[in-house]
């Protein structure tokens, strides 16, 4: 079979980007023309509603975003029409940013690997570059679960003695889409700021070559 050759040049695929673009706004797309959003964001006499802007936290397009919650709880996301990226557009994915809040999330305390924690419970905390022998399993008798507190301080001393052995460099984060805009500025200052570590990943390059491509 013969292979063919994507000629796509970045020149191209910002005309069709601005074409695809074009073509979703013809198509009533926009805030106030889509039912389910309308539906989603219809008042409940009930519920104290509070709304802020925000920024979405997908793909790092930055598209203006407004919240809306009811009594501490996320009920809508709105795509802002004012915003000067998107003016009222916005994918699926920012639509329900919201869902990983509140899908699908553990219950209760952390799991921290039991050999692991057998570690930590010995005096001066064992050995803090101990690697789990049960690595890349996943039973459920292989974890215990452990205070929040706990567990933080576990993390922490961990990451504290490698940085200080081997340098804040040796420490990589892997982060996610789905975090938000504040969360992400937070990882970015703790890992560049505060360990001089420069081995952190966004997810963008994983994530958006396919998913932008597409």
């Amino acid at each position: 079979m013969k292979r063919i050759k994507n000629k796509l040049s970045r020149r191209d695929f910002l005309k069709n980007s601005a074409f695809i673009t074009g073509s979703a706004a013809g198509a009533s797309l926009m805030v106030g023309a889509n039912p389910e959003l309308e539906a989603a964001t219809l008042p409940d006499a009930t519920a104290t509603r509070t709304t802020a802007l925000a920024q979405c936290p997908y793909w790092g397009v930055g598209c203006g975003t407004i919240i809306q919650a009811e009594n501490g709880k996320i009920v809508s996301m709105r795509p802002d029409k004012d915003h000067p990226t998107n003016y009222g557009l916005q994918c699926i994915k920012g639509l329900t940013a919201a869902e990983p809040m509140y899908v699908d999330r553990m219950e209760g305390d952390p799991y921290v690997r039991k050999d692991v924690w057998e570690e930590w419970k010995k005096p001066g905390h064992g050995d803090l570059e101990f690697i789990s022998k049960t690595k890349d399993a996943f039973g459920d008798e292989l974890f215990v679960r452990v205070p929040y507190e706990d567990a933080e301080e576990l993390v922490a001393h961990k990451i504290a003695h490698l940085a200080k052995i081997y340098g804040g460099n040796s420490i990589a984060l892997y982060g996610s889409g789905q975090l938000t805009m504040e969360g992400q500025y937070l990882e970015n200052m703790f890992m560049k700021g505060v360990l001089g570590s420069n081995t952190i990943e966004a997810n963008a390059r994983m994530c958006m070559t396919s998913a932008v491509t597409g």
